[in-house]
C-alpha cells in the first residue's frame, strides 16, 4: 500500500498567506465611528506694507488667514509700542518716537477658540533733519532802505521734500522759497536774518546770516534862512546876528536848508524864548514881546538817527509904537492882514 504525497507550489503558498492576512484585518478592524481632530485657523502670511519707518510714520500691517472648515475668524492685533488703529484683517500701526525694532501681532481664533499666533517685525529709524550747507546774503552791506538775495542751500539726505522760512525781525523778507530779498530797515548795525528748513516729518535746522547796515554821512545844515513879515524893522547888528522889533507884528519865517545822503529828514525847531509854529523845513517865528536876546534852533534828523543842528540868535529891541491904522501899515502888512 502505498503513501501518497502531494506537492504544494510556490504559488499555493502565496495565497493562502494573501488569505490569513485579510482575514486578521476583518477580525482585527474596529466596527464603531472614530471622530477627527477639529481644524483650527491657519495663518497663511503677516506682511508689514513698509518694513521700515521714521518715527511717527505709519504703515498698514495684513494678515492673510483662513480656516479648513470655514469657520468666521476673529483677529486681535497688539504691539508692545506705538499705536494701532485696527480693522479686521489688517491694521495700521504709528510708530513710536524711539527708534528700534518692534513687532506687532495677531491672534487669530475661531468660534471654537481655538486659535493661531503670528507676527511682522517693523524697523523704525531716527529721522534726521536737512542739512544746511550755506545762508548767503548778496550783497552783504548795505544802507538803510536798499536790498540783498539772500540764498539757502540745503539738502536732506533722505529725499524728504524740504521748505523753507524766513524770519526778519528787523527789515521786510520778499518772496518764498530757498532765494528771497531782505530789504533792509533803517536802523544802523548788524542785523541777523534766520532761514528755518524743514522737512516733510517735521525735523528742522535753522541758521542765519549776518547783514551790516552802515548809514550815509550824516545829514548837513548849509544855512537857516530868515523872512520877515516887516523887513524895515529886522536889520543885522555889528555882531552879525538879526535885530528884530518885538511884537507879534514883525513875525518871520525861518527855513532850514539841509542836504542828506539818505532818506527824509525830520526837523525839530526850538526857541528861548518867542513861539515858532509849523513843522518841516520852513516854520515861522514870532518874536517875544520884550526886549532880550533870543535863541532859535533848528535840528535835521535823518532816518539812521544821525542829526545835525544850527542856531540863530535875534536882538529883539524896542521900537517905536505900531501904528493901528490899516492905512499906515505897509503894503504887505495890509495883504498879510487882508486890509
Amino acid at each position: 500500500m502505498g503513501i501518497a504525497r502531494t506537492k504544494t507550489s510556490p504559488g499555493d503558498l502565496a495565497g493562502m498567506a494573501f488569505a490569513m492576512a485579510l482575514f486578521s484585518l476583518i477580525i482585527v478592524t474596529p466596527t464603531g465611528n472614530v471622530e477627527a481632530t477639529p481644524a483650527t485657523p491657519v495663518i497663511d502670511l503677516v506682511v508689514a506694507s513698509r518694513g521700515t519707518v521714521f518715527t511717527s510714520e505709519s504703515s498698514e500691517v495684513f494678515c492673510v488667514a483662513h480656516h479648513d472648515d470655514g469657520m468666521p475668524l476673529t483677529y486681535i492685533w497688539s504691539s508692545a509700542a506705538g499705536m494701532l488703529i485696527p480693522s479686521v484683517d489688517s491694521a495700521v500701526w504709528f510708530a513710536p518716537e524711539e527708534p528700534g525694532t518692534y513687532a506687532i501681532a495677531v491672534e487669530v481664533s475661531d468660534d471654537a477658540g481655538a486659535s493661531s499666533n503670528n507676527s511682522v517685525i517693523i524697523t523704525v529709524v531716527q529721522n534726521e533733519p536737512p542739512i544746511v550747507m550755506s545762508v548767503t546774503a548778496e550783497p552783504a552791506l548795505l544802507s538803510p532802505g536798499e536790498s540783498a538775495t539772500l540764498f539757502c542751500e540745503a539738502k536732506d539726505i533722505e529725499g524728504h521734500a524740504i521748505e523753507y522760512e524766513w524770519v526778519a525781525p528787523p527789515g521786510i523778507i520778499s518772496g518764498t522759497g530757498p532765494r528771497v530779498t531782505w530789504t533792509a530797515p533803517a536802523r544802523p548795525g548788524q542785523h541777523y536774518v534766520p532761514v528755518r528748513v524743514t522737512d516733510e516729518m517735521g525735523a528742522s535746522r535753522t541758521r542765519n546770516v549776518m547783514i551790516s547796515v552802515r548809514c550815509p554821512e550824516p545829514p548837513v545844515i548849509q544855512e537857516l534862512l530868515v523872512w520877515p513879515v516887516l523887513p524895515d524893522y529886522s536889520k543885522f547888528d555889528a555882531h552879525g546876528d538879526y535885530r528884530l522889533l518885538r511884537g507879534s507884528l514883525t513875525k518871520c519865517e525861518l527855513q532850514c536848508v539841509a542836504l542828506v545822503s539818505y532818506g527824509d529828514l525830520t526837523y525839530e525847531w526850538s526857541c528861548t524864548e518867542g513861539t515858532i509854529e509849523g513843522e518841516g523845513a520852513i516854520v515861522l517865528f514870532t518874536p517875544p514881546d520884550a526886549t532880550t536876546g533870543v535863541y532859535v534852533t533848528a535840528k535835521v534828523i535823518d532816518s539812521c538817527g544821525k542829526s545835525a543842528v544850527k542856531e540863530l540868535f535875534f536882538r529883539i529891541y524896542q521900537g517905536d509904537e505900531y501904528p493901528t491904522a490899516a492905512e499906515s501899515l505897509p503894503g504887505c502888512m495890509r495883504c498879510l492882514y487882508g486890509y
